[in-house]
């Protein structure tokens, strides 16, 4: 099992998003893509959070946070997440990942 772990921000909260740039070298150097949607990664992540359908998405390079994040909002809510909070990444396939909150 391989998986990284980050750490929430109040920037994280506030903007509805995960900054990867820590842990960027965990996810494949074509599925990370430049800084609008005229510039998407030749390849697209299945992200998976539990709390809504799975995600095809790339990483926004100037960013590094998954470029589509309509459903981090909803997931910080559900876990009742806060600064501070550390997320699981864990790779599950080819290019499948499952975010989750750790649990202490």
């Amino acid at each position: 099992m391989e998986f990284v772990e980050i750490e929430l921000t109040q920037g994280n909260i506030n903007n509805d998003h995960l900054y990867l740039s820590s842990v960027i070298e965990f996810f494949p150097s074509d599925s990370i893509g430049g800084s609008n949607d005229n510039s998407l990664a030749p390849r697209a992540l299945e992200v998976h959070s539990g709390i809504s359908s799975p995600v095809r998405t790339d990483i926004a390079g100037d960013k590094k946070i998954f470029r589509r994040r309509a459903w981090v909002g909803e997931f910080f809510e559900v876990h009742n997440l806060a600064a501070g909070d550390r997320v699981v990444i864990e790779k599950t396939g080819a290019d499948r990942y499952h975010v989750y909150p750790k649990r202490a």
